[in-house]
């Protein structure tokens, strides 16, 4: 099967690593026209989130791939170990790994639900770059397709956990009660919006957001919380003790000196708890090392993830049948669709021959009615047909097999014979 999955993921790399391969949207487009230029792929889509950053290719040369890709990587993060963490699956178990990502068996949270939205992203940046071909969006499509599929059919995705409720859940196991403790939204897209909800649920107040866009902006009318300057955090930090920083900047939010003047400025004996949910971290690491001061990543959360899913994990074994299901049928069509010109080629030659034996036959039949002539049409095709039942059969089933196809391109005369190619 001429497909490769191939990356990095939360599974072997560390967030430190994640963050420096993770990409932007336009980053993503240049990447995908750069990699499918230098590695003659015939497709290819990048799905870059903050648990991986993966390529989907389609290609007739794996190891040209596996290599374009990993100089790719190794460009962004020139890091001697770095090779050693990058996953590759090709043939079926690569569809199996995009059908998984798709329905979120792959991720951190078993069953989250962002993921088929980052996924469909990917998809129209691959078109966005021009470097999609048939066969892979027919894969985006069956592994969209198949992730919905997983979500109507199991429980997977009905137990609330993700890393709003984790956030939550980590903030009242530090401070406690929660009602009438203030707290920032740093970022007010889906992460943050579903925190902010959360802690507002649980009695938080004040509730800051910081202005950043017109998301920002809707989430504090949304919730009526005050929309604030990140800039005057320092003058209002008596006023909270929890900030939940989920931005998409690619560089750095919060300084270490930002974090240290927010410090400063509370009552004596309080403490600062920081959820930087962010890829690349929307706060300077060093900010862990001030007094009072709790920062926890994305990986930090994880553990505590790990402990809610138990509900899920239940639904799992469905789910991955389902998964199966779909990648034997995927399997099945991109192997009809390999071997379609071969069989193009097989039934127009059977049709040819069949049409020259028909002719040759009436014409020494002497005079032939219009239903003996349809009689005799209807016969050759019916032969023709379960002829070449067989041969279609197996072409569909070996598409993939260049050896298998050779022999029966030579077998019924669809393409020369080496030695007679050197006539």
């Amino acid at each position: 099967m001429p497909f490769l999955a191939t990356g990095i993921s939360h599974h072997l790399a560390s967030l430190p690593i994640r963050e420096q391969l993770h990409l932007d949207d336009a980053q993503v487009v240049e990447s995908l026209g750069a990699i499918v230029a230098h590695a003659g792929l015939s497709g290819a889509v990048c799905l870059s989130t903050c648990n991986r950053t993966e390529f989907y290719l389609s290609t007739r040369d794996e190891r040209a791939s596996r290599l374009a890709t990993s100089r790719f990587f190794h460009y962004v993060a020139p890091t001697p170990e770095f090779s050693e963490l990058v996953f590759s699956h090709a043939g079926a178990d690569g569809l199996r790994h995009v059908i998984r990502v798709a329905s979120g068996l792959d991720s951190m949270i078993l069953g989250e639900s962002q993921v088929l939205a980052q996924f469909k992203r990917a998809h129209r940046l691959a078109l966005e770059a021009g470097t999609m071909d048939g066969e892979l969006d027919l894969v985006m499509r069956r592994a969209v397709e198949t992730a919905k599929l997983v979500r109507s059919t199991t429980g997977i995705s009905r137990q609330a956990v993700g890393f709003g409720q984790v956030a939550l859940q980590i903030a009242q196991s530090r401070l406690g009660d929660l009602r009438g403790q203030g707290a920032v939204i740093l970022g007010g897209g889906t992460v943050g919006g579903a925190a902010a909800r959360l802690l507002r649920r649980a009695g938080a107040d004040p509730l800051l957001v910081v202005r950043r866009g017109p998301r920002a902006t809707a989430l504090a009318e949304a919730l009526r919380a005050e929309l604030v300057e990140i800039g005057d955090l320092p003058a209002l930090a008596p006023r909270f003790g929890v900030v939940v920083c989920s931005t998409t900047s690619e560089s750095r939010v919060l300084s270490r000196e930002m974090v240290a003047a927010m410090r400063r400025a509370q009552p004596a004996g309080g403490r600062l708890l920081i959820l930087d949910l962010a890829v690349p971290r929307d706060v300077e690491p060093e900010a862990a090392d001030l007094t009072g001061v709790e920062l926890l990543d994305i990986d930090h959360l994880g553990d505590v993830v790990a402990a809610n899913l138990g509900a899920r994990e239940r639904h799992r074994p469905r789910a991955e049948r389902v998964v199966e299901a779909a990648v034997t049928q995927l399997v099945e069509e991109l192997g009809g669709r390999g071997a379609a010109p071969l069989i193009a080629a097989l039934v127009d030659r059977a049709e040819v021959v069949r049409q020259g034996e028909l002719r040759r036959a009436i014409s020494r039949m002497g005079v032939v009615s219009e239903s003996e002539r349809a009689h005799l049409e209807r016969l050759t095709q019916a032969i023709a047909a379960k002829l070449m039942h067989q041969p279609i059969t197996f072409l569909r089933q070996h598409a993939d097999d260049p050896q298998r196809r050779r022999v029966l391109e030579e077998a019924f005369g669809l393409a020369p014979a080496e030695a007679d190619a050197e006539v």
